[in-house]
């Protein structure tokens, strides 16, 4: 006489095999349900049978309770009591008892998936739910049933128990029932990502009761380019950007994974890389908050085949370069002279350029320390020699020169100051996915390199100054010998949520320095 318990989520990505067609809920109840009285008395044969499939089929309502006890065996009673309740609520949900005064349908709904937030629960309420739909006489009520468990499904997973049986009776019940196939869909995703876990809030759960559960999802791109997809409720950040990058022809998995959703709130208060495994809906629940799509990683070759991926990267890279953040020098006439050609190119421009023009095509911290008349006679010339160029060739050309600048790669961040360095003016940090990068870019000389797997420890500290900028603390180093180095500057905290995004996943997980 086993018992079943749910276990942890952790513990339950169970693959989903179709190989399960001995897994019948008839054969669960056998072993883990609460054993009636009829069935104690019977010796086997058919009648042994009838008894064990009423276990899993639809109960009428009999008296107050249709059930006395939690349909499998819990040994707290308390959670038993909360079982009879969560029965009780779902029959009141499905419109097979009449709801109590003052609850609302929505009242329901919220209180069967907090009892499913209970991890001893969870294997119960999946249990009652499918028993309620199996045999279910009227459709209408059936089918808010089923709205239920594909809710269910897509939450919280059930135990490693539980789970082949619950695939069984979801595979069993797809050729009939389209939600059974939304369910299996939202359980595969569970199983994959871990389930959304946090209750959404009223006005997705409405929206979902009237059906109206697909929203816009839109990215933006570098390059001031859209992309927009649908979503709803269980779609994660990984899915997003996958399509997206499917989108820009990119289809090899290392190089998916070199690119990242950002979820930024307002003005950039809030700036922060996704997980893949976040469901978007369970982030994105104000109306001031935006996805922006970044490419974090260099390490594969550049494939420039596609023109979305060309015009996203030439976007991103003009970006930057603009900033100054990639350490272009104002000594390097020719090159600045080139890469602005190339930008008027890309632009397919059919007129030469403006005096405004030129100044806008070069880095803003250089545009006081070049000599402007010697940039436009060079860029004359490179564009002479760049007749006939396509603005795409001049886009992918720019992205090649730029790739020979030092930060090129890199994602730059202006520091203001750092604790351990003396400099003229601000620094430049490059972050990737190995190492953390500080230079002086007046002198474009490497003055600190900081292995990410060597940081123990980030911490946020509040402002030296009153309206003035935040700062982070790194440790890193051997634990005989750690060092500590400060950076003050206005992306404090993106930087921290970028350095968390970009250590492996299983040493994030367990890291000190989640703080």
């Amino acid at each position: 006489d086993s018992e079943a318990t749910s276990l942890p989520s952790s513990m339950a990505h169970a693959s989903l095999s179709n190989d399960s067609r001995n897994y019948t809920m008839q054969e669960f109840a056998l072993h883990y349900f609460r054993k009636p009285s009829t069935l104690l008395d019977q010796r086997g044969g058919s009648a042994q049978g009838k008894v064990i499939t009423s276990l899993v089929q639809y109960t009428k309502v009999r008296g107050q309770s249709p059930i006395q006890e939690s349909l499998i065996r819990l040994s707290d009673e308390d959670m038993s009591k909360q079982a009879v309740a969560g029965f009780q609520a779902l029959m009141q949900f499905m419109g097979d008892k009449s709801k109590p005064w003052g609850k609302e349908e929505m009242d329901l709904l919220y209180d069967l998936l907090k009892l499913c937030s209970k991890e001893d629960l969870r294997d119960e309420m999946y249990c009652q739910v499918i028993k309620q739909v199996t045999g279910h006489p009227q459709p209408e009520h059936c089918a808010r049933g089923w709205s239920f468990l594909s809710l269910l499904s897509g939450f919280f997973p059930p135990s490693t128990t539980l789970m082949p049986y619950v695939t069984k009776f979801l595979q069993d019940s797809g050729p009939s029932q389209v939600l059974a196939r939304t369910s299996q869909e939202h359980l595969q995703r569970t199983v994959k990502y871990g389930g959304r876990q946090q209750l959404p809030p009223m006005a997705e759960m409405k929206a979902f009761l009237k059906g109206h559960a697909v929203r816009l999802v839109v990215v933006h791109l570098p390059g001031g380019v859209n992309y927009r997809t649908n979503g709803h409720m269980f779609t994660v950040a990984g899915e997003v950007l996958e399509e997206l990058c499917g989108q820009m022809g990119i289809r090899d998995p290392q190089e998916v994974e070199e690119f990242a959703l950002f979820l930024i709130k307002g003005e950039g208060e809030l700036v922060r890389p996704l997980w893949p495994h976040e469901y978007l809906n369970g982030v994105m629940v104000h109306q001031d908050v935006s996805l922006h799509s970044r490419r974090l990683g260099w390490e594969t070759p550049l494939h420039f085949n596609h023109p979305t991926y060309i015009s996203t990267h030439y976007g991103q890279v003009l970006r930057d370069y603009l900033q100054g953040k990639l350490m272009a020098s104002a000594q390097a006439e020719h090159q600045l002279a080139r890469l602005a050609a190339l930008q008027h190119l890309g632009r397919a421009s059919k007129s030469p350029p403006s005096g405004q023009d030129l100044l806008a095509y070069i880095p803003k911290p250089l545009q006081w320390q070049v000599n402007m008349a010697t940039i436009e006679r060079l860029m004359g010339q490179e564009l002479r020699q760049l007749q006939g160029h396509s603005p795409q060739e001049a886009q992918i050309s720019f992205i090649e020169a730029t790739s020979q600048l030092p930060l090129f790669g890199y994602t730059v961040y202006i520091v203001l100051r750092v604790s351990k360095l003396v400099l003229p003016g601000p620094a430049l940090l490059g972050l990737n996915r190995r190492h953390l990068i500080l230079m002086d870019p007046s002198s474009q000389k490497l003055c600190c390199s900081i292995a990410l797997k060597d940081l123990q420890r980030l911490r946020l500290l509040s402002p030296l100054e009153e309206e003035g900028p935040p700062g982070l603390e790194l440790n890193y180093g051997l634990a005989d010998s750690p060092q500590t180095i400060w950076l003050e500057l206005p992306q404090a905290q993106e930087l921290q949520n970028t350095i968390i995004f970009l250590l492996d996943d299983s040493i994030s997980s367990t890291w000190p320095g989640l703080n």
